[in-house]
């Protein structure tokens, strides 16, 4: 019967030494992985800074888009002049050069 106690205490402990090596096991995996967690926020912190600084002027451009307007119109207009001045220089350049007016 003696031997019986010791054999089921033996069984008894080594699954009980089983049992923690695995949780020691597992809760080192897991501090490893809140340390890696911790050192990932510590890097994603100032890019998500970053990223809301950049986009905070979104809600501004709506207040741009009648100034886009005009500015297209003025580049037309700033195209068609510059078409007219090309067309002149190009008629001066010609009559200098003895190719009379086109």
């Amino acid at each position: 019967m003696e031997t019986l106690i010791i054999l089921v205490w033996a069984i008894s402990l080594i699954i009980a030494l089983v049992l923690t090596v695995l949780i020691v096991a597992t809760i080192v995996r897991i501090v490893h992985h809140a340390h890696e967690i911790d050192r990932l926020g510590k890097v994603t912190l100032p890019a998500a800074v970053g990223i809301v600084e950049n986009t905070a002027v979104i809600g501004a451009l709506e207040g741009v888009l009648p100034v886009v307007g005009r500015l297209v119109a003025g580049a037309g207009a700033i195209d068609a002049t510059s078409a007219s001045i090309a067309r002149r220089v190009a008629a001066v350049r010609r009559s200098l050069s003895g190719g009379g007016p086109a």
